[in-house]
């Protein structure tokens, strides 16, 4: 004789129905434990424990599934570990910043800035823009004049930044203009 292949189905129970199967058979087996019941037989009691077992694993899977669909804890790890990476690579390249890449970063920790304005192409503060420490800060379809193009420093980045800040000593511009623009006659 074999086994029906359709208790199976219990597989495909949700999570509610998998609780309710999990606390019928516990409190059947607490019923029988505290004499409320006459007592089960072996095979009663074998059966109710691993109805309860599954319907508790089958509720558990239920429930980490739900919490993983509004929580995505995969997209907060690989955040975490990308924004850590961002943060490592910003500070290892200090000691490698060009003298126009130091006073960029000086005049905005002097000035308490994280966001600028600089030519499309980025001027001196191209390689930063390519670093990943100085980024694009435009909405999806905004407009913006060639010469003003917003860019920022992120605020992970920024707290590298100041954790250097040390190593960026200010010195202001003799024209006071943006040390990141290149003079039109350079150009």
């Amino acid at each position: 004789m074999t086994a029906d292949p359709r208790w199976l189905e219990i597989i495909k129970a949700s999570g509610g129905q998998a609780f309710a199967l999990a606390g019928a058979s516990g409190a059947l087996l607490l019923a029988a434990h505290w004499n409320w019941i006459p007592p089960l037989e072996p095979w009663m009691i074998h059966a109710a424990t691993v109805l309860l077992v599954l319907g508790t694993l089958l509720w558990l899977v239920n429930v980490i599934s739900a919490a993983n669909s509004v929580f995505a804890p995969r997209e907060w790890f690989i955040h975490w570990v990308k924004t850590r990476q961002e943060k490592r690579a910003a500070e290892k390249y200090i000691p490698f910043m060009n003298e126009h890449e130091r006073a960029i970063i000086a005049y905005l920790l002097e000035h308490n800035e994280k966001t600028f304005t600089t030519d499309a192409d980025g001027g001196y503060a191209t390689t930063l823009i390519s670093r990943g420490i100085v980024l694009r800060a435009l909405r999806s379809g905004q407009v913006f004049a060639a010469a003003d193009m917003p860019v920022l420093v992120p605020d992970h980045v920024w707290d590298v930044m100041v954790k250097h800040k040390d190593k960026f000593p200010y010195e202001p511009s003799e024209d006071g203009g943006h040390l990141w623009r290149v003079h039109w006659m350079l150009q």
